[in-house]
């Protein structure tokens, strides 16, 4: 039976967009000893769809294939996408194959090259040195540019 050697769940959230997304990615060896690379993705709280990245190859073939799409996802411009902590319950194909390890149903142990910082402090801003939102000027459109208009 296949075994799930790796697993990162994902999802992305924008309220003002109304965009609950999930991106599931698992790393799977087969009884011949090839691995697959298969994802899943959908709008939370509906079937999410199966795709297959890449199957019945090496495992570094396979492992290079997770991590780029990973780093796709996480490195997105327009929709950046988090870990989910709770992915696995959401996902069907955690349910259907079991991990290779008990307890091991989430693995984030991805290379060194692409981990985020964690360690960055906020310093705290007094109240003077906060900027308030830019208020839109009335009347006139781009009216700091105005004394550069020809007429």
């Amino acid at each position: 039976m296949p075994i799930i050697i790796r697993a990162e769940y994902l999802s992305y959230y924008n309220a003002s967009r109304n965009s609950d997304k999930l991106f599931n990615i698992f790393l799977i060896q087969e009884d011949n000893g090839t691995f697959n690379c298969l994802t899943e993705n959908g709008r939370r709280g509906s079937n999410l769809v199966r795709r297959t990245v890449c199957e019945k190859v090496r495992r570094e073939a396979a492992e290079s294939k997770f991590w780029e799409k990973v780093r796709e996802k996480r490195n997105h411009r327009e929709t950046p996408y988090t870990n989910e902590s709770s992915g696995s319950s959401y996902s069907q194909i955690a349910s259907q194959f079991k991990f290779s390890k008990p307890n091991d149903s989430v693995k984030t142990n991805e290379p060194k090259a692409t981990e985020s910082k964690t360690n960055v402090i906020a310093f705290p801003i007094e109240e003077s040195q906060k900027q308030s939102p830019k208020q839109k000027p009335g009347g006139i459109l781009n009216s700091e540019q105005f004394n550069s208009l020809e007429i």
